[in-house]
């Protein structure tokens, strides 16, 4: 577990080193809204961000009414090219359509958009529409309107606030916009249920050839692999997975990559095993999936890594079991 904080110009001038002294690893800073508005804090945030060595993304707040590609060029004059872009879409920002086109329009111009924030509210409001294509969710909700330092306040967070919706996981949970940061209040704290270096490879996958729409559904099939929502844990396999120290989830969304994401369109979520039908010579699908999960866990662990048939066994078991439907750090001050 990681915490991290969003800021605007309604904070003023914020101390990122302080934060980050006080065990903060990332920041989202606002930058712009539709295709004329900048937060005039933004570039003076960023660069202290970055100073402070904290994980960066600028957020965009997206206006209905105002075409895609307006709101990109906006951005693009505004955001350096290297700094992963969060769209921000609520009351006023239109539907998933809008959402849709504006990141395709991002990415043509060579910007990141890693997390997608769409309140579970809005989402209701715009009636529950799929999410399934989006990258993953940074939700909002709170327990209360109480302040503290924000390891006190997460204490008082219920588990269900991370339950996903509209098909897509949440990965990131504001669960106040009260706690007491860097000597200010109030200030929007978040949380992230995996290591930096976790966050950092999903804000900023170097060297990742996989599109971003593969990526997102290999995190997807983690979760369903593992039987949790929290990265890097790994219950009910064999102990020298949990407790392995060279096997994190970034490692095996990295090794099974391709091999996995095509398992996924083949056989589906919830699906098992497909049969082919009496008669037909094409190769069996038990063969064909032992194979291929073979060769990803030779590319993570080496040819000759004595637990490679162990694992190559539990990865897939995992995935060839159907699964239910119904199944979808340190403390900061």
């Amino acid at each position: 577990m990681i915490y991290g904080i969003d800021v605007s110009h309604y904070q003023g001038s914020f101390d990122m080193r302080r934060a980050r002294s006080e065990a903060f690893e990332f920041v989202f800073i606002k930058a712009t809204e539709g295709s004329g508005f900048v937060d005039d804090r933004f570039a003076d945030n960023l660069a202290t961000a970055r100073g402070a060595g904290l994980l960066v993304a600028a957020y965009h707040y997206q206006r209905e009414g105002v075409a895609a590609a307006a709101q990109a060029d906006h951005i693009a004059r505004v955001v350096p090219a290297d700094v992963p872009v969060i769209l921000d879409v609520e009351r006023g920002g239109g539907g998933t359509g809008l959402t849709h086109a504006l990141r395709g329009e991002l990415h043509a111009r060579g910007f990141r958009t890693p997390l997608l924030y769409l309140p579970e509210w809005y989402w209701r409001e715009l009636g529950k529409p799929d999410l399934s294509g989006f990258p993953p969710l940074w939700k909002s909700r709170y327990p209360d309107n109480d302040g503290g330092h924000a390891s006190e306040i997460y204490q008082r967070v219920p588990e269900h606030f991370w339950n996903d919706y509209g098909g897509n996981r949440v990965a990131v949970l504001q669960f106040t916009s009260s706690a007491t940061v860097a000597g200010q209040r109030p200030v929007d704290a978040n949380a992230y249920r995996g290591s930096r270096a976790q966050l950092q490879a999903l804000l900023d996958p170097q060297g990742e050839d996989m599109r971003e729409d593969e990526r997102d559904a290999l995190f997807r099939i983690l979760e369903q692999l593992t039987g949790s929502r929290t990265p890097g844990e790994y219950p009910g396999w064999s102990s020298y997975v949990d407790r392995s120290e060279s096997m994190t989830a970034v490692d095996f969304i990295r090794a099974v990559d391709k091999h996995t994401f095509e398992l996924h369109k083949q056989y589906g979520r919830g699906g098992g095993m497909r049969q082919y039908a009496a008669g037909e010579t094409h190769e069996s699908p038990d063969r064909v999936l032992r194979s291929m999960i073979s060769e990803a866990v030779a590319s993570a662990l080496g040819p000759d890594d004595p637990r490679h048939e162990d694992v190559v066994d539990a990865v897939t078991a995992r995935l060839s079991a159907p699964v239910s439907p119904e199944t979808s750090g340190e403390s900061a001050n």
